[in-house]
């Protein structure tokens, strides 16, 4: 959730965000496209040969692009400042030289920050960018910000859907009572024997596809200022339609009408304010990749009050009122156009609603068919499973057997509970020898250690081990010194990044895009490292007891250890 708020700041202030997509292969094979990087922002004094770094191209201007490449050397200038010369891990020449269009040094004004990386090797989450690649190249087609809305329209294609599709998501998995795991929670709702009733999954539904039709309205919609002079002289705004007199009409003006998407849209133009009543409503239809001009003219009725009057031209338009005639949408909008939009997404979630519905009762039907079907068909072929071959059973019952050592090997994980202190301890000193070997390793090791995430890696091993040394030899406490390192750790790194993003000129919006991304980057990191490194850490202290206990065996009966 902090990446997704993180997200739209981003894209509201202007600012990169801090995971990025590879989309050539010019560092392999270091990084391959589709591979997912992070990376947080950097000094450049801090930055050395070796490191991968994320940089704004100066050559692709004025289309932004982004690179990341490694540094292959730095040097300085006349003036003292910090120049890096970079390079791609597969390319034959630095990108400030060779057979093409060379790439400046890189400064401190276009250097953005360091990839994620262990010693010289970025963290990269891999070939799962593909899909970011390909949602990427369809929102280019399917949504194109206005020039007048600029980064606001972007922030309304993307900020709906996750809106809906994380109420959809909450109110599935809350509804029923009785579950306790997501799996049984999914189970009863769409394959159990007491699925969601069909009035509350109706009502479930609806309300999930008007905030969703809604919410795409309320942001990504078009606008341009207007103004005209009754008269009077008119403000130059970006339409105006000049000075007429009272009872006149203004020369018409063009209004281009573009549908980049994928599928054809109805919509309609109306102006919103003062204006109002100067310009009858304008209605189109489009298909995918149409252009149409239209033309609007104001009109002033008579007994109209002289004076200046602004207004802004508004355009809505939607896929799904294709479904409602052109009579309707008109008399809707002739009553009052702002409703309008309401009312067609209120009868188009209706309708999405029951198409939804009839698709899963189609589906459910056809499934309980297919189940009878397939006990008859059990029936008839269980003499067969008797004939198997030897060979078929032992290998399925290792692979039983494979999954029930994985699940014993790292089950016990998810199932610790800080809250029952084992071995009757008191809560202060159950916590008490984790806290002192983390702080004792960790605090030093990430001040000599500029490389932070090699430093975290080995902050857990020593730490770990110097926890089992001062007898902690419960696996909830290698755990739990794993737990608390890692968060000093980032905790630590989240300090530094703020203090680097406070020290460079940043508004506040950008200071929060880049916060918050950081912040939940480093979370990211702490949900996925930490159960690999606490099984690795208690495997080592495993081996080291084994080797104890095959030293002295009488070790093997003390109560207090269950490494």
């Amino acid at each position: 959730m902090l990446l997704i708020l993180a997200r739209f700041v981003s894209v509201w202030a202007g600012t990169p965000f801090p995971i990025d997509l590879v989309t050539s292969d010019s560092m392999s094979p270091t990084l391959m496209e589709g591979d997912v990087v992070a990376w947080t922002p950097t000094k450049i004094s801090d930055i050395e040969v070796g490191d991968v770094i994320v940089f704004k191209s100066k050559v692709h201007w004025p289309d932004e692009k982004i690179l990341v490449h490694r540094v292959s050397d730095i040097k300085t200038n006349s003036r003292g400042e910090i120049l890096l010369e970079t390079k791609g891990d597969k390319n034959e020449w630095v990108d400030q030289a060779g057979p093409h269009i060379p790439e400046p040094y890189i400064k401190k004004d276009n250097l953005m920050g360091k990839v994620l990386s262990i010693g010289k090797q970025p963290l990269k989450i891999p070939f799962i960018g593909y899909l970011g690649l390909w949602i990427n190249q369809g929102l280019n087609s399917i949504s194109q910000p206005s020039q007048s809305k600029d980064s606001t329209g972007y922030v309304g294609i993307f900020a709906p859907l996750t809106i809906s599709i994380v109420i959809l998501v909450v109110l599935i998995f809350i509804l029923p009572e009785k579950a306790k795991t997501i799996k049984e929670k999914i189970h009863l709702n769409i394959f159990g024997r007491k699925p969601l009733k069909l009035k509350k999954t109706f009502f479930l539904f609806i309300i999930v596809y008007m905030l969703f039709l809604s919410v795409i309205h309320l942001f990504a919609y078009d606008s341009m200022e207007a103004s005209i002079g009754i008269e009077a002289t008119s403000p130059d705004v970006g339409m105006d339609f000049g000075r007429i007199g009272v009872g006149g009409e203004s020369n018409p003006k063009t209004i281009p009408l573009i549908n980049p998407s994928t599928m054809p849209v109805k919509g309609f133009v109306f102006v919103k304010g003062d204006m109002g009543d100067f310009i009858e409503p304008l209605y189109f239809q489009l298909e995918s990749g149409e252009e149409q001009t239209k033309t609007i003219k104001a009109v002033a009725p008579n007994g109209t009050a002289g004076g200046a009057y602004r207004g802004d031209i508004t355009l809505y338009s939607s896929p799904f009122w294709l479904m409602f005639p052109d009579d309707l949408i008109q008399n809707l909008v002739r009553w009052n156009p702002e409703a309008a939009v309401y009312i067609l997404d209120a009868l188009s979630g209706f309708i999405l609603t029951t198409l939804t519905l009839s698709i899963l009762i189609t589906i459910t039907f056809i499934g309980d068919i297919l189940s009878v079907w397939l006990i008859e068909r059990s029936w008839h072929h269980s003499s067969r499973l008797l004939f198997k071959k030897e060979t078929v059973i032992k290998l399925r019952t290792k692979k039983k057997n494979f999954r029930r050592a994985i699940s014993r090997g790292m089950g016990w994980i998810l199932k610790i509970d800080f809250s029952k202190i084992s071995f009757n301890e008191k809560p202060a000193s159950f916590v008490k020898k984790p806290i002192v070997a983390a702080f004792i390793v960790t605090i030093p090791m990430l001040y000599f250690l500029e490389d932070k995430i090699l430093a975290m890696f080995i902050c857990v091993f020593v730490a770990g081990i110097l926890a089992y040394s001062i007898t902690c030899k419960v696996r909830s406490k290698i755990v739990l010194t794993t737990l608390i390192v890692m968060t000093i750790a980032i905790i630590d790194m989240m300090i530094q990044t703020n203090l680097i993003v406070l020290s460079e000129e940043h508004t506040n919006l950008e200071i929060a895009a880049l916060t918050l991304g950081a912040f939940g980057i480093y979370l990211l990191i702490l949900a996925i490292l930490m159960m690999p490194l606490a099984l690795l850490v208690w495997g080592i202290t495993r081996n080291i007891r084994n080797l104890k206990e095959r030293q002295d065996p009488l070790l093997s009966l003390e109560g207090s250890c269950d490494l």
